[in-house]
């Protein structure tokens, strides 16, 4: 990885350098020709300047296309000059055939050096993300973090013959908060949910936020009976009246589905995906 992004840097650097003395050339011999070459000049380094711009945005067929029209056209206005005229071919003329193409080789470069780090850079963004454990706006453990603790917390119960339960809790009307609350407001409810989410279970028991909707999930040491005693308690928090009153100016109702289920050794073989699964198919059928 760091060899492609060290190459793709070369690349890069080398492909602008290529445009940038071309595009220098081009004006210097414009600045520097005489009157009965200027517009002829002129013409030429326009069309060398159309053909760096369209290889920069990475029309490489387009500019190939245009230089080889350009440079065959003008060397066949110099053929027949010549063969009519006997007007002589300098070594400016000369030039006019190699630069345009030049150019397009400065932007093929540039293209694939560009490509290279932008390849290299969403490898490392997703390397980040993948070591990423913990949710920036509520700085609960994310949905990564819960799977790999899952296998841990079950293990821990088979061995001590413990029950463990998930629970999921999913906001009801996210979408319709999203459009009603300003964004710094929505934020400020999911991390206020949060926070009564936490409030709500013991040290002991885990808190994670596993998506960006809302949702939220606790690894429970405890039976069914014990995750219908957290929703009581949840419910009540959310439906205090003041629960969300100095958020906005509107008035803030939070509704949630709340699902869950005790682990089952038989069922689920420490499947946590599966588990996920089910205890959301829980949630999704509470009314």
């Amino acid at each position: 990885m760091k060899s492609s992004g060290y190459e793709g840097k070369i690349l890069h650097d080398i492909g602008i350098s290529i445009i940038f003395v071309m595009l220098f050339i081009c004006t210097l011999i414009t600045a520097k020709a005489g009157e009965d070459l200027f517009t002829e000049n002129l013409v030429m380094t326009i069309a060398v300047f159309i053909v760096a711009l369209l290889a920069l945005f990475r029309f490489v067929t387009l500019s190939i296309v245009l230089v080889s029209v350009t440079t065959v056209t003008y060397l066949g206005i110099k053929i027949f000059l010549k063969a009519s005229q006997g007007a002589d071919i300098d070594a400016v003329s000369l030039l006019w055939i190699i630069l345009p193409g030049l150019t397009v080789l400065g932007g093929v470069l540039y293209g694939r050096g560009q490509g290279k780090l932008l390849t290299q850079n969403a490898l490392l963004k997703r390397q980040v993300e993948e070591l990423v454990m913990v949710d920036p706006l509520t700085n609960l453990y994310n949905l990564r973090s819960m799977f790999m603790d899952m296998q841990t917390q079950v293990s821990f119960a088979e061995r001590n013959n413990q029950h463990i339960s998930l629970m999921v809790i999913k906001l009801k009307y996210y979408e319709q908060l999203r459009q009603v609350l300003k964004q710094e407001e929505y934020e400020q409810v999911l991390i206020r949910v949060s926070q009564y989410v936490v409030d709500t279970v013991r040290l002991e028991d885990r808190v994670y936020a596993i998506d960006d909707m809302g949702s939220f999930a606790i690894i429970l040491t405890t039976d069914a009976a014990g995750c219908r005693s957290v929703v009581m308690r949840l419910r009540n928090k959310l439906d205090n009246e003041e629960a969300f009153t100095d958020i906005s100016s509107k008035p803030i109702r939070v509704e949630v589905k709340i699902g869950y289920l005790e682990y089952d050794k038989e069922e689920y073989q420490r499947d946590a995906r599966l588990f996920l699964t089910k205890v959301e198919e829980e949630a999704d059928f509470d009314d």
